[in-house]
């Protein structure tokens, strides 16, 4: 691995020094061998106990023991985090209150705690001292050849949720799955999973690829859909694939981009997209309502697929996003007609909200207008006035007001 930082290489060696060997292990040894950015640098430390690796720990800087009777530690080096535990004896398990424990033992081979791990990829230790590699189930071959092998049949199902990681793996990575490990991951019980978790997966199968069909080609052979989402299984899966490819090539053009994937995702099933979002626990993110809009949007996209009045689109923008309900129609096929529809919300101003009220409340007491339930249907309908196109400014507004107001009067 290039441009260890030294601070990380000093801490190696302080471990060495301590009579410890530090590995790094997991996601960031597969990455830099994949030539891509290793961005979480996580440490399995053999041949020093806990308390001996946390006072080596504390010596560098600042630790936060997230397990320490189990050896787990996160470790703040200037601006790096690293993730720093013992060799995995055990599956992980989660306590009653929702944190996720794992058992350690420094005295392990690093062929028996890589026996833990998911797949042959993610079981590959580089030691940064030496820059030597410990592979001992042939990780970097299957990196060659582009392939998801299992390590273990029976540590893979300890957790039932590596089937959904090899689902999200294989479209990130552009890799096959192994006829064994596709066999054992449509025998693994997944349901029951936490949606939190379930969330996670999906998340980084719509987020990080470039190509998303390629996950929704592998939950397919995985039986995963027809377990989790049956009518996701219903859907068209060519038609869909290129919907999301489609969808990830402008995703960094929305202002949610996990909205943009999840409307597509369902937009061919508006009628389960509800029972989905619920079982996902997907309701707001960062603030943004990701529920409300792609429920609206899976109900409208297809309007964008046909030529739209300005009416209409300020209709569309009232109770929804203009600008994400085109980028569906845009990701489905629409097209010219799609694009169109999405250029002239823009010159409207209601792409991302909607069209600003002429006139509020406070407007009506000016004119005579006493409080009480007829305020709210007078706004009403100069909202609808407004939205239909009769009426365009503050003016045409007040003098609607008072016609209105004149006929219930009179």
């Amino acid at each position: 691995m290039k441009d260890i930082p030294d601070a990380v290489l000093a801490l190696c060696a302080s471990i060495k020094r301590a009579g410890g060997e530090a590995w790094l292990v997991g996601g960031c040894v597969r990455d830099d061998l994949l030539g891509l950015p290793a961005k979480d640098l996580d440490f399995e430390v053999h041949q020093l106990p806990a308390k001996k690796l946390e006072a080596v720990l504390r010596r560098a800087g600042r630790v936060k023991a997230v397990g320490r009777s189990f050896g787990v530690f996160k470790l703040r080096l200037g601006r790096l985090e690293l993730d720093v535990g013992l060799p995995q004896t055990a599956a992980a398990h989660t306590t009653p209150s929702g944190a996720v424990q794992v058992q350690g033992d420094p005295w392990i081979s690093l062929p028996q705690s890589a026996r833990r791990r998911d797949l042959t990829i993610n079981a590959i230790a580089y030691d940064p001292l030496t820059a030597t590699y410990a592979d001992p189930y042939g990780g970097r071959d299957d990196l060659a050849a582009r392939r998801l092998r299992m390590v273990d049949a029976a540590t893979f199902v300890e957790d039932p949720l590596r089937v959904l990681r090899v689902m999200q793996f294989a479209a990130r990575f552009d890799f096959t799955v192994d006829d064994e490990l596709a066999a054992l991951c449509q025998r693994t019980d997944i349901a029951g999973l936490p949606a939190e978790r379930v969330w996670i997966e999906f998340e980084k199968l719509l987020l990080r690829p470039a190509r998303p069909s390629l996950g929704l080609a592998v939950a397919r052979k995985l039986d995963i859909f027809s377990r989790m989402m049956p009518a996701l299984a219903a859907v068209n899966n060519d038609d869909l694939g290129v919907a999301l490819d489609r969808a990830a090539a402008i995703r960094g053009e929305a202002d949610s981009p996990v909205a943009l994937m999840l409307s597509v995702l369902l937009h061919r099933c508006p009628e389960a997209a509800e029972s989905i979002l619920d079982s996902l626990k997907v309701f707001t993110l960062d603030g943004y309502p990701v529920r409300a809009r792609v429920l609206h949007t899976v109900q409208h996209w297809s309007a964008l697929h046909a030529p739209i009045s300005d009416a209409a689109l300020r209709w569309l923008a009232e109770d929804g996003e203009v600008s994400l309900i085109a980028q569906v129609a845009l990701a489905s096929g629409g097209g010219a007609v799609a694009q169109e529809a999405l250029d002239r919300a823009r010159f409207i101003g209601i792409h991302q909200r909607p069209l600003p009220a002429l006139i509020k409340g406070r407007d009506l007491k000016p004119l005579g207008i006493p409080p009480g339930p007829h305020m709210g249907k007078i706004l009403r309908n100069v909202r609808v006035a407004q939205l239909d196109g009769d009426i365009h400014d503050r003016t045409d507004a007040l003098a609607l007001v008072q016609r209105l107001w004149s006929s219930q009067t009179s």
